[in-house]
């Protein structure tokens, strides 16, 4: 069973576990079973984004999950810090951590690439 499989795999696990989860949370809410505010799910959504990052950092994971995984979970505190304008960031100040964070991802991919391409070779031998 490759990386790639055991990902999607787990990937289509998560997915179903949230949309279960979801169902469940707004059937109970129309019931009048719990009282709940729909509304409030869009505020938390990056949160969805950290857990999807979470499940790319999981092994077995290629370089590319992992920078992928970093990624997003770099994109959803970002985006929740600028649109809460906590630490006095806001979407017009704090844009330029897009570029750094993109940056940041295009550097370490091949240094990953290379730490685990020399990691094989040393277990080969």
């Amino acid at each position: 069973m490759g990386t790639d499989h055991r990902y999607s795999w787990r990937k289509q696990l998560l997915w179903g576990l949230l949309l279960i989860g979801l169902g469940t949370l707004l059937l109970l809410e129309r019931l009048h079973l719990i009282a709940f505010d729909p509304a409030l799910l869009w505020q938390y959504w990056p949160a969805l984004l950290v857990v999807f990052g979470i499940n790319k950092l999981l092994p077995p994971a290629s370089p590319r999950q992992i920078v992928g995984g970093l990624g997003l979970i770099a994109f959803a505190v970002w985006y929740y810090l600028s649109f809460e304008q906590l630490l006095g960031l806001n979407f017009r100040n704090s844009w330029p951590f897009l570029l750094i964070g993109w940056g940041v991802g295009l550097v370490l991919e091949p240094l990953l690439n290379n730490y685990v391409a020399t990691k094989e070779r040393k277990n080969e031998e």
